[in-house]
C-alpha cells in the first residue's frame, strides 16, 4: 500500500478525530485496524475462494444445494433436514439450486 500525499492527507482528516494535527495512539490503532481488516477479509476470500473450488468439482462455477448439505452437515452434524432447507432457502437467493461463489462467500462469511 503507496498512498498518494492526497491519500494520506485525506486519511489524517479522517483519522485524526480531535484536530490536532497528530495521531495520538488511539487513532493509530483505529488506522491499523483498518488495514488487518482489509487483509483479513482478503485472506477470508482467499481461503473461502478455495474451498469452492474443492467442492465445484466440474469447475461449473457454481455448487448444488446438494453438494452445500453434505458441506453444511460436516460443519455441524447436528443439523436436521428442515434447519437445512431453512439456510438454502435463505442463501440461495435467486432459487436455482445451485450457489455461485458470491452467494457461497456471503453465506460463510455471515
Amino acid at each position: 500500500f503507496r498512498p498518494t500525499e492526497e491519500e494520506l492527507k485525506e486519511l489524517l482528516l479522517e483519522i485524526d478525530e480531535d484536530g490536532s494535527g497528530e495521531i495520538e495512539f488511539g487513532e493509530f490503532c483505529q488506522l491499523a485496524a483498518k488495514f488487518l481488516v482489509e487483509e483479513d477479509d482478503e485472506a477470508l476470500k482467499k481461503e473461502l475462494k478455495e474451498a469452492f473450488r474443492i467442492y465445484d468439482k466440474d469447475q461449473l462455477g457454481y455448487i448444488s444445494t446438494e453438494t452445500l448439505k453434505e458441506i453444511l452437515r460436516e460443519i455441524d452434524n447436528k443439523l436436521t433436514e428442515e434447519d437445512l432447507e431453512g439456510i438454502i432457502e435463505e442463501v440461495d437467493e435467486d432459487g436455482s439450486g445451485t450457489l455461485d461463489f458470491d452467494e457461497f462467500m456471503e453465506m460463510m462469511s455471515g
